[in-house]
């Protein structure tokens, strides 16, 4: 009879305890539809703890679909219903049974569908990003609670940053006008899709536009309405943040013993705005019955503000209910069973630095003692970086994130989206994640929890070697899209131009034929 199996309660004919946790997983830029983000990142844990289990006699992982009037998999539209997808059950690899809630932050559909019209407007955007203005500071109500990143000495310039988002930005051009250019016609003569790599592009770089952006473009040249009904008039990242905030509020309501957020690429940022927001702007949020669930949960979740609050008169955005009174959210209570966030492939760095009043930092107490940040990088992401500029604050207002330096692909772009993979060998992040989601070890990246060979930290040797080897491919990228644009782009001229006089002789033939040659004044 195995420890194990006593431990969790099997051998005597005992119901097993169980401890319930909850996981967000927030997709970043993209067009995934419902419920593509969750299933690729919760295969890759089940993966993990597979592995764990195989090696755990007695451990043993089962998977739940949960069934209810939720979008269906691979839906194109949200049917703004909640609850956990997914179901994970651990038995035999901790004291307890544990069972997992996968919960999904979507807004896919926020993000503008990829056309032609997007990609002409981001590569004006991101020629242009060098001197896009900056947003330091908040004026709406109860931006005295929050306050801005603070960048410490010795961090990157601003002006460099802007600069190394120009040369994103104009090597993405480049592949527009080349690659772009062969997949316009691909697609125009024979019904081809773009390659999967420029739209991926594309979607990475414009997706900082859009939550910069101060309204949502349709999929035509011409702009025209497009935003959702509950943000008329709104940034389209108030529908992102929108998203982050009903589901957090979800996950608090379901008392979880503990639960985490995973969030990867700009979906960092909306996990950041979501678990930074002010307990006023919170109503704004919600729909009347789930901030009734707030306010009728045991303990309140919400209710009158304390007698020293001091709100501001003032706009906030999104504006707050009627129904809302002056009732506000307890964030001290809704975070109370908060116990991580993870980052990877974040941008939170650059926008500390370019536009810092995007990811606000909550001034007042808000998370208990012990929650904790991980932010994994890896230099070749060009997304990714080290956070610097979030530590100002005490860490009951805002964790200290911790960087780990992380190996997850040595080829561009595919760093970015291959970081919960799994590797070759293991341990890997993924594999961390999981033994530390079950109380087996630390923090992933800590000492007796670590990526195995895949681990650096920052300002190590290996760093150096992997950001120069980003830098190598940035370089050869350019050169090579620059000589192949410099090939294809002049025979897309002729061919516009060949398409031009074709159908202008068409026109003149159709509507001149009949007309005889002028001659001059007609005789009487």
């Amino acid at each position: 009879m195995s420890p194990v199996a006593n431990a969790s309660g099997h051998s005597n004919g005992q119901p097993p305890e169980i401890e319930t946790v909850g996981v967000i997983l927030v997709h970043g830029v993209g067009e995934q539809r419902r419920y593509e983000h969750l299933s690729g990142e919760t295969r890759n844990l089940l993966d993990a703890l597979r592995a764990l289990a195989n090696a755990t006699p007695g451990a043993q992982i089962d998977v739940e679909i949960m069934s209810g009037q939720q979008s269906s998999y691979l839906a194109d539209q949200d049917t703004w219903e909640g609850g956990a997808a997914v179901r994970v059950i651990a038995r035999g690899l901790a004291p307890k049974e544990i069972h997992f809630h996968f919960h999904e932050v979507w807004w896919g559909d926020v993000n503008e569908t990829y056309s032609l019209a997007k990609q002409f407007r981001f590569w004006l955007w991101g020629l242009s990003v060098w001197r896009y203005p900056e947003k330091t500071a908040s004026t709406l109500a109860s931006a005295q609670y929050v306050a801005p990143p603070i960048r410490p000495r010795g961090s990157w310039s601003t002006p460099w940053i802007r600069a190394r988002l120009f040369g994103v930005s104009a090597v993405f051009t480049l592949l527009g006008f080349s690659i772009g250019t062969v997949s316009f016609l691909l697609k125009r003569l024979f019904d081809l899709d773009a390659p999967a790599l420029l739209v991926t592009i594309t979607n990475y770089v414009s997706g900082i536009k859009l939550y910069n952006q101060r309204r949502r473009f349709g999929a035509g040249l011409i702009p025209n309405d497009d935003e959702f009904l509950d943000a008329i008039g709104e940034p389209p990242r108030v529908s992102i943040r929108r998203r982050m905030i009903r589901t957090i509020a979800e996950v608090a309501c379901s008392d979880y013993e503990r639960w985490y957020v995973f969030a990867h690429s700009l979906g960092s940022i909306a996990a950041f705005n979501g678990l930074m927001e002010t307990d006023w702007a919170w109503p704004g949020y919600l729909s009347e019955a789930r901030w009734n669930a707030l306010l009728n949960h045991s303990p309140p979740l919400a209710g009158a503000p304390r007698r020293d609050w001091n709100i501001d008169d003032g706009k906030t955005v999104p504006a707050r209910p009627t129904w809302a009174g002056n009732n506000v959210a307890y964030r001290r209570r809704i975070f109370e069973r908060f116990r991580g966030l993870v980052t990877y492939g974040s941008p939170l760095e650059k926008f500390a630095a370019i536009w810092p009043a995007r990811v606000p930092i909550s001034r007042t107490r808000g998370f208990a003692q012990g929650t904790e940040w991980i932010n994994v990088f890896d230099p070749i992401d060009p997304v990714s970086g080290v956070l610097k500029s979030f530590s100002a604050q005490p860490e009951h207002c805002c964790p200290r994130p911790q960087n780990v330096g992380y190996a997850a692909s040595p080829i561009l772009l595919l760093s970015h989206i291959r970081y919960f993979t799994p590797k070759g060998l293991r341990p890997d992040l993924a594999t961390s994640v999981a033994r530390w989601l079950l109380g087996a070890a630390g923090v992933p990246g800590s000492k007796n929890n670590t990526f195995g060979t895949y681990q650096f930290q920052p300002g190590m040797p290996r760093a150096g070697i992997r950001s120069a080897a980003a830098w190598t491919m940035w370089i050869a990228t350019f050169l090579l899209l620059a000589a192949l644009g410099g090939v294809v782009f002049p025979l897309f001229v002729k061919a516009v131009a060949a398409a031009g006089s074709a159908v202008w002789q068409a026109i003149s033939h159709l509507f001149f034929r009949e007309r005889p040659p002028s001659s001059g004044w007609s005789s009487i």
